[in-house]
């Protein structure tokens, strides 16, 4: 459903939102784009981080 597809988030950075977008990477391997949208860049960075997609541009 989300494969090959962009998805925008906001508020990715919350509780529920750190879960959605783990449940959206694992669920929907395909997915062309992830945006992340939030005002704290660090949180951003380290939720990266968290999900290994460091060198990625996923997100």
């Amino acid at each position: 459903m989300l494969n090959n597809k962009s998805l925008l988030i906001t508020g990715g950075i919350g509780s529920f939102g750190k879960a959605f977008v783990k449940t959206v990477l694992e669920r929907y391997p395909g997915i062309k784009r992830l945006v992340i949208f939030s005002r704290d860049e660090l949180k951003q960075l380290m939720l990266r981080n968290g999900l290994g997609l460091e060198r990625q541009s996923l997100l």
